[in-house]
């Protein structure tokens, strides 16, 4: 798998309260999530981490178990990328307080405009390589799914 660098904007309505941090905490430890997620509560824009695209699907059940309905935009760039371009991935996913929710993800070879490509980019537009996964939309309702499932569901 690739190497990413990833940008996390998170939108939530109501009030992070300790009680939810607590949760969040709890949760990411149990599922072995990379304890960094714990600050993303703290601030709803721009939180930056490394290599969290594996594990991306499973933090979007665990912020519903802790603060129920939300929405997040998240952009995954890859990190170690050959001159020219790189794969990037969008994941754009919100769920409703009745636990519906839409998971929607987009992918794209970004071409550098100013660089000559390299042999190896030349190689992934000839071949219309995809990066990291297919696009795909998923909706679902969360209520009826435990982690498993959601992650089978949209993965």
């Amino acid at each position: 798998m690739f190497k990413t660098e990833d940008n996390y904007n998170l939108y939530f309505d109501g009030v992070v309260s300790q009680s939810h941090e607590a949760v969040l905490e709890e949760l990411v430890l149990k599922h072995q999530l990379q304890p960094e997620f714990i600050n993303l509560v703290k601030r709803d824009h721009n939180f930056r981490i490394l290599d969290s695209y594996n594990r991306h699907r499973t933090l979007l059940w665990v912020l519903y178990k802790t603060l129920g309905p939300y929405a997040i935009t998240i952009f995954f760039a890859e990190l170690e990328h050959p001159h020219g371009c790189e794969y990037q991935s969008r994941v754009d996913f919100y769920v409703e307080v009745n636990g519906r929710f839409e998971y929607e993800l987009k992918n794209s070879l970004f071409l550098y405009a100013d660089y000559d490509a390299s042999e190896e980019c030349k190689g992934r537009i000839e071949k219309k390589s995809i990066g990291f996964d297919e696009d795909r939309i998923v909706r679902g309702n969360l209520l009826k799914m435990d982690l498993e499932t959601f992650e089978e569901s949209v993965g």
